[in-house]
């Protein structure tokens, strides 16, 4: 066969075949090879998970802490210092507490703590859960730790300063186990008598239930439950 006739047979061989093919065309995979070897896509690399943070534990006595001033300037005349106050730790609610330790009300009662105030740079800081690090987040050189700040305080409506606190204006920050001074002025029914009393408990009563209304509701319930059973 010469290469003209083999030429000639070819060509209509292939105008036989349709030019284009069907949407539904189905190739044989057994009859067409893969012209170049088919491998799938690399997988991306997946990330390293992120090393969980862990807290170290801070030593016992390795918080941060500071020599907190209290003073008032006036009625009463009133100054002492806590020592190593922890930062993160001593509240708001802490130094009223050593205050009203140390004054009395006229009548030689103790002092309702709505009437002790906090003031730090002569402004009153209000709340009573606050931290010393919430109050002193502006000054970055004290949150270091070492250092000494000034608290102000303010008794609303006066107080006197208990003698002991006036002798001894350091304040430790581990008190003498030795037993507790009997207590001077009045006691026992006395002491139920008088309003300083149930407004020390009223007091004691809003800081636990957060409510004022129910604070005063059970002063009165309480009140009236003593009157009755005398």
């Amino acid at each position: 066969m010469s290469e003209l006739t083999f030429t000639k047979s070819f060509l209509s061989t292939l105008d036989s075949r349709p030019i284009k093919l069907r949407a539904d065309h189905v190739f044989d995979p057994e009859q067409v090879g893969l012209r170049v070897p088919y491998t799938l896509p690399r997988l991306s690399a997946p990330h390293p998970p992120m090393p969980k943070k862990v807290k170290s534990a801070q030593a016992p006595g390795s918080s941060k802490s500071i020599n907190v001033c209290m003073k008032s300037a006036r009625n009463p005349a009133l100054e002492f210092t806590i020592s190593n106050a922890p930062i993160s730790t001593t509240s708001i609610q802490d130094l009223r507490d050593a205050v009203q330790a140390r004054v009395t009300d006229a009548q030689g009662g103790q002092v309702p703590l709505d009437k002790i105030k906090i003031l730090y740079k002569r402004k009153p800081v209000t709340g009573t859960g606050k931290t010393l690090a919430e109050v002193l987040a502006d000054e970055p050189a004290v949150l270091a730790g070492g250092k000494a700040v000034e608290i102000g305080v303010m008794i609303i409506g006066g107080a006197q300063v208990i003698n002991s606190a006036v002798a001894q204006p350091e304040v430790e920050e581990k008190r003498d186990e030795s037993p507790p001074k009997a207590a001077v002025g009045p006691s026992g029914e006395e002491v139920l008598r008088t309003d300083a009393f149930w407004d020390d408990l009223q007091g004691y009563l809003e800081q636990r239930l957060k409510d004022e209304e129910e604070a005063k509701r059970l002063r009165s319930l309480f009140k009236d439950a003593w009157s009755s059973a005398k």
